[in-house]
C-alpha cells in the first residue's frame, strides 16, 4: 500500500471517530421540550454537560408563576440528585401588581442557567 493510500484511509478514519464524538455531543445538548402533570408546567431543558442544564418555563397567567417557581426548585433538586445547586435567573421574573389597570403584557419564559455540585466538590 503507497504512503498517499495510507494517509488517505487514517485521514477518513479519523474523520469518521471525530463525526462520532460530535454526534454524541450534539445529542447530549438536544434541547427537549417537556411538560410537568404535578404543576402543570411546560418547559424546555437542555443538558449542557454532567452538571449544567439550561431550563426555559414557559410563562402563564401571573397565579401559575407561583407554580413556575416552585417547579423551578423541586426540578433543580431532582436534576442534581439531591445534590446542592446553583440557579441563575437570566429572564422572566414577573412583577406583582395587586391592583393591575391595564392588561398584563405579554411575558417572556423564565429562563435558568443550572449548575449541580458533583459529588467531588461538595466538600
Amino acid at each position: 500500500m503507497s504512503i498517499k493510500a495510507n494517509h488517505y484511509i487514517h485521514g477518513i478514519i479519523s474523520w469518521g471517530l471525530l463525526t462520532g464524538c460530535l454526534s454524541v455531543s450534539a445529542e447530549q445538548s438536544e434541547m427537549q421540550r417537556l411538560y410537568d402533570f404535578d404543576d402543570k408546567v411546560h418547559y424546555k431543558q437542555t443538558q449542557i454537560d454532567t452538571n449544567n442544564y439550561y431550563l426555559e418555563i414557559q410563562s402563564d397567567d401571573y397565579p401559575h408563576f407561583k407554580n413556575q417557581s416552585v417547579f423551578l426548585l423541586r426540578h433543580a433538586n431532582r436534576l442534581c440528585r439531591d445534590n446542592p445547586f446553583m440557579l441563575k435567573v437570566t429572564e422572566g421574573v414577573q412583577e406583582y401588581e395587586r391592583f393591575p389597570t391595564k392588561p398584563r403584557a405579554y411575558q417572556p419564559p423564565l429562563t435558568v442557567l443550572l449548575q449541580c455540585e458533583s459529588e467531588s466538590t461538595k466538600d
